[in-house]
């Protein structure tokens, strides 16, 4: 390794050099040459790892240069605790981490491998930070994680990174060359800038503008009816899910709910969930690649379904025969191109007897008769009117073109058209010569109407009050429970010399929990790795007998509650209970420092499991790769299998020491060394096996049993639910669950035995094993020793249970940020 030094002074005496302080060479005046000192280092190591000053012989280290060495632990490209494992392609100057395998990527920079360059003066792991100066980053040093160490800014260099790069150059301390292609530009905040037509880090690979493929000119719908509008596109790069959009001129702007790519095209697809008069009119679908851009004007016409506005006209009778008129008036779009009349006797199981025409003439010898009749029309949807009401006839109504055709196929009818259906009850009684000619249904005189009607009303007037005076005790009494409860009990924290106690109920003598010691000059604080409202996780190092390691430190904010601050110390409780297993965060120890409390445990270099399974999304954060290796995650189906193995072991674990976790989800789940999954988060936990939920407070909804959702109530089944939906997560990628539908429709559809569609990439097993889950009786669920059997034999049988190939049409779940805060 050569230490470069800048000789800016004009003495002509010897250079010193210093390691970390200490006398290390002299380099004689001269050997000084083009204003230069250099040190050279052979056969480096750690031992040489620290820092160097450099001064004239005699000086004050005020006037020294100073550079610091850093020496990863680990070969070049390789990282691991065994230094076994290939590092990533960092571009742009990243560096790669010797312990976890990411790229440290430089100040300007962003994305997995550091291909995302930022906007002038902005920086950090999304681009969201900003240099507050009005030179942008000139003057501003940033030290990163070792082994990347301080830089300057993408676009400057110079002892005070003051200098703008030199024509050719760009990126952090100037140290890269742009060698731009194909008539590519040098920008030196982020490197080449391709003409059109090309792309790639040096402008070498060749683009195509995009060309959006075979779309209808003109679309129709009904009025409130849910519309689905696709919208496919070539070129080079394909376009990717953010590029392709849909415009109604100077109004709405939708984004893709989901988008399919194949080798050819991607096929973008959008819902509009209830058409409105302010969707009719002039679309437009554009994309927007690197190569150019294309757009595609069309039209849709929202139109409203027919109805009639007048009952059915009853145009003569007799004894033998009802002549009716199915249709005089008729509201809404669309003509009616004919009328189908059918007909039976009232409450009989007949089948229904059918004429066409616009009138109607009915032969039999029964009084009283029930109609009803279909327009065959241009209309997508079905409809029954009863009335003067109109709503959705029960069969179902057709939301697609293609559906609609597939209807009419079956009802014998030609494409494009369906059938309207109006249903009427008709009286006929024998022996009178006038009549009324509009609908009636008589079935039974005026006056047994009435009393009829009187006796329902009472009838429900009397109940409902029943059940509301049963409410008002049961209220009553619970209220009463919880002031007798709140009276009684007191939550008292104490924590002094190693001994924790956490009292909930009066005890006489509460018996205090002992719990590991670190001092509190033991620990070193490092960088915040998580925050939350209430709390933050600090990594650091600490010592505990005599032996250093990382840490992950949990601390309670200023403004905490009193309900977080006992939460809090029930987790301490909790990982003192537990003991140490290896798929469970477990605790290094406790410290005590000016009232407030520090809970050091195990430190996860990978994060959570959540944002680790999105992070392998390649095909959206490199799609190159992703088509080049044709997968769609850097992780392998036996990897995913592993997570969830790893999880129903620990849980496994934890219902055998009797703990419920009421939490468990992908964002509490930990990945360590060797990526072993930890379940984590024990803030919710309770050592009973049964816990009945008295107090209010945010729930992890997506994620509970319905007997939790509907009674508060959480048992091991419970969390046995909850693994099923983190099974879900890690074989959807992270995806959000239920995503699309609010809290309420669960509550309403789970008890109706709606459960998450089964992903297109996972094997049928697998789906079963998130039924059995999912069972509506806890008793019928598998319990953890079982699941975790299924997934360690599954492991073994080394089949591809998660299908991570880039099939055709492949698309990730969806995640819907605002809908996983509850």
């Amino acid at each position: 390794v050569k230490l470069i030094m800048d000789v800016v002074g004009t003495e002509r005496r010897d250079i010193t050099w210093k390691f970390n302080g200490n006398y290390y060479y002299m380099t004689p005046i001269a050997d000084v040459q083009n204003c230069t000192a250099v040190l050279v280092l052979m056969k480096v190591d750690e031992n040489n790892a620290g820092i160097y000053s450099v001064s004239y012989v005699g000086d004050s280290a005020l006037y020294s240069a100073w550079i610091r060495l850093i020496v990863r632990e680990c070969p070049k490209n390789k990282w691991g605790s065994d230094c076994d494992k290939d590092c990533s392609d960092c571009l742009n100057g990243g560096v790669c981490h010797d312990k976890d395998g990411d790229c440290v990527c430089p100040p300007g920079f962003m994305g997995m491998r550091c291909e995302t360059a930022c906007r002038e003066g902005m920086f950090g792991r999304n681009c969201q930070e900003s240099c507050k100066s009005e030179n942008g980053c000139q003057g501003l040093s940033f030290c990163l994680t070792d082994p990347y160490g301080c830089s300057c800014a993408s676009g400057w260099h110079g002892d005070r990174c003051r200098k703008p790069c030199l024509e050719g150059m760009y990126g952090a301390d100037c140290l890269l060359s742009c060698n731009c292609k194909n008539k590519g530009k040098c920008n030196r905040f982020s490197g080449c800038q391709c003409a059109t037509g090309w792309r790639g880090q040096y402008c070498e690979k060749s683009d195509r503008a995009p060309e959006i493929l075979d779309m209808a000119s003109n679309l129709e719908g009904n009025l409130n009816s849910s519309h689905k509008i696709t919208c496919s596109a070539t070129g080079l790069p394909l376009p990717s899910h953010m590029s392709i959009e849909l415009r109604k001129l100077e109004s709405i702007v939708l984004k893709a709910s989901h988008t399919t790519m194949d080798s050819k095209k991607s096929t973008a697809h959008f819902e509009i969930p209830r058409l409105s008069a302010e969707h009719n009119g002039l679309w437009e679908c554009r994309v927007s690649t690197n190569g150019g851009q294309d757009s595609f004007k069309f039209t849709l016409t929202v139109k409203e379904p027919p109805y009639p506005t007048t009952a059915p006209k009853l145009l003569s009778r007799s004894s033998k025969q009802l002549v009716v008129k199915p249709v005089d008036t008729y509201a809404g779009d669309s003509p009616i191109i004919s009328t189908k009349l059918l007909y039976k006797p009232v409450d009989t199981e007949d089948a229904w007897s059918s004429i066409i025409g616009n009138s109607a003439k009915i032969t039999s010898g029964f009084r009283n008769y029930c109609i009803k009749f279909m327009l065959t029309c241009r209309i997508i949807s079905i409809y029954v009117v009863k009335g003067s009401g109109v709503s959705l006839y029960k069969p179902g109504h057709v939301e697609t073109v293609s559906d609609q055709r597939e209807m009419c196929k079956r009802q014998k009818i030609k494409p494009k058209y369906s059938k309207m259906r109006f249903k009427y009850c008709f009286s006929y009684q024998p022996g009178f010569s006038s009549y009324i000619p509009t609908t009636q249904q008589v079935e039974r005189p005026m006056a047994e109407d009435h009393q009829l009607l009187w006796a329902v009303v009472g009838s429900v007037a009397v109940t409902c009050v029943t059940i509301l005076l049963a409410l008002l005790i049961l209220f009553y009494i619970r209220k009463s429970c919880e002031l007798m409860h709140s009276q009684g009990e007191e939550t008292i924290l104490q924590f002094n010399s190693g001994t924790l106690t956490l009292t909930r109920r009066p005890k006489p003598s509460p018996e205090p929990l002992t719990y590991p010691i670190l001092e509190w000059e033991d620990i070193k604080f490092e960088d915040v790795i998580g925050e939350g409202n209430f709390g933050q996780v600090i990594k650091a190092m600490v010592k505990k007998d005599g032996i250093k390691m990382s840490a992950a430190i949990k601390m309670l904010k200023e403004f905490a509650s009193e309900n977080d601050h006992r939460d809090f110390a029930g987790e301490l409780e909790v990982l003192c209970k537990l003991g140490q297993h290896p798929n469970i965060i477990n605790l290094i120890g406790a410290c005590e420092n000016r009232g407030y409390l520090y809970i050091a445990i195990e430190y996860a270099p990978y994060g959570n499991l959540l944002d680790f399974l999105r992070k392998s999304r390649v095909l959206e954060t490199d799609p190159a790769f992703a088509k080049e290796h044709g997968t769609a995650s850097t992780l392998t189906s036996q990897q995913l299998l592993q997570f969830a193995a790893d999880v129903a072991t620990g849980m496994h674990y934890l219902s055998d020491k009797q703990f419920i976790h009421r939490d468990l989800a992908a964002r509490n789940v930990l990945v360590g060394e060797s990526l072993v999954a930890k379940i984590a988060d024990f803030g919710l936990s309770r050592g009973e096996e049964v816990y009945v939920k008295k107090t209010m407070g945010r729930l992890p909804v997506r994620w509970m049993a319905m007997e939790s959702l509907n009674y508060s109530v959480y048992t091991t089944k419970s969390d046995v639910w909850s693994f099923g939906v983190l099974l879900w997560e890690i074989v959807s990628l992270g995806g959000t669950p239920y995503c699309g539908m609010t809290c309420a429709e669960l509550y309403e559809k789970l008890p109706q035995g709606y459960r998450m569609e089964q992903p297109r990439n996972c094997d049928d097993e697998v789906y079963e094993l998130m039924r059995q889950c999912w069972r509506d009786r806890p008793y019928e669920r598998p319990p953890f020793s079982q699941i975790s059997v299924q997934l360690n034999r599954m492991q073994e049988a080394r089949k591809a249970y998660v299908n991570m190939a880039l099939f055709e049409n492949f698309t990730y779940a969806g995640i819907d940020a605002t809908a996983e805060e509850a």
